[in-house]
């Protein structure tokens, strides 16, 4: 045995370790902080209770109507937020078109509205035909081009009349709903 000196290496290993540790916090320190200069947060700056709005045409006449229970808008994104939506396009034919969700997101142009969750549409047939519905999970409606769409799974009914399919695309204008992939349907002839 060398001299009567013994190393204890836990107090020195303590010591680096607080070297360490030290050196890393006052690089912490004086990194810049970032700062949001914008000043938004994603908070809503106007809430509207029982929204109700209707869109005329150039002529005067009624074109469709949005009520929602409430109404959310956000300035940071200038998104309308839609609790309960309910939307009805007032046909100058006379036959409504309905439809109600459990929320809905109205574009910052107003052109465009999205419908999400428990999405149901119903069109009434005045002459007393039964009622022609619709249900997916989201529908996103252009109301002034006559555009409904959707890619999620969609199912159509009139009366016992069911048709289901993964995608759909309508055009109140031309009359033509298109659906896509995995179309499939059940029809009922009456007598």
């Amino acid at each position: 045995m060398m001299g009567g000196h013994q190393i204890h290496w836990l107090p020195l290993g303590l010591v680096g370790i607080l070297a360490v540790l030290g050196f890393w916090l006052n690089q912490l320190i004086h990194q810049p902080v970032m700062v949001d200069n914008a000043g938004f947060f994603h908070e809503p700056d106007a809430i509207v209770e029982k929204f109700n709005a209707l869109a005329f045409d150039s002529a005067g006449n009624p074109m469709h109507r949005l009520t929602t229970d409430r109404l959310t808008h956000y300035l940071d994104d200038d998104t309308n937020s839609l609790d309960h939506p309910a939307f009805q396009i007032l046909d100058k034919r006379g036959m409504p078109v309905k439809v109600s969700a459990q929320r809905g997101l109205v574009s910052t142009t107003g052109e465009h509205i999205h419908f999400l969750g428990n999405v149901k549409l119903m069109r009434q047939d005045l002459s007393g035909h039964v009622p022609f519905t619709l249900e997916t999970e989201y529908l996103w409606i252009t109301p002034d081009a006559g555009i409904m769409q959707t890619d999620k799974p969609v199912t159509l009914r009139q009366g016992r009349n069911i048709i289901t399919a993964r995608a759909m695309q309508a055009d109140s204008r031309t009359q033509i709903i298109t659906l896509s992939g995995g179309v499939r349907g059940t029809y009922e002839k009456t007598h």
